[in-house]
């Protein structure tokens, strides 16, 4: 496993802001799905949701707060970093999001990274560190005592960061 500290070390010193590591978490779930469109992957994920409602309000929720889109972002950042072919595919976007910025929406970040989650949870991801960040923006380490299950690392998160309804 790659340690996310490096991640973190890389994040920290190019001084990433919350809208690159929006960009990188798109472009690498675009990839990841196989190049599937933002519509696709709402409609693949309605498609395998066991409530339709839960997968929107989690889509409401990370469109309207973006501290917590930008620390699942990171989480799925941070599991994608575990594996050597998306950590290097990361550096690629990151470079390529360094020298052509680009915005992107909320609806656009909310669905790749709940697709995102959604691709690790049913690959079984598991984590041990992730970056994250806080309310200034500052992005950090944070080490677990053991393994943690990539899909309940995110439910924590939308319970500490998610807006409630």
């Amino acid at each position: 496993m790659a340690r996310v500290s490096i991640l973190v070390d890389v994040l920290v010193t190019h001084k990433v802001d919350a809208d690159r590591v929006a960009q990188v978490g798109v472009d690498l779930v675009r990839a990841w799905s196989g190049g599937m469109s933002v519509d696709e992957m709402y409609r693949d994920l309605m498609a395998n949701a066991r409530n339709a409602v839960d997968v929107d309000q989690m889509l409401f929720q990370l469109k309207g707060d973006t501290l917590y889109a930008e620390n699942a972002a990171l989480i799925v950042l941070s599991a994608a970093w575990n594996y050597p072919e998306l950590e290097t595919q990361i550096r690629d976007l990151g470079a390529a999001a360094v020298a052509a910025p680009r915005l992107v929406t909320n609806a656009q970040l909310a669905t790749s990274i709940l697709y995102g989650m959604f691709l690790m949870a049913r690959a079984g991801a598991q984590i041990t560190e992730v970056a994250h960040a806080d309310a200034q923006g500052q992005i950090h380490l944070y080490k677990f005592d053991s393994s943690v299950d990539a899909g309940d690392l995110f439910d924590a998160v939308r319970d500490q960061y998610g807006i409630s309804l």
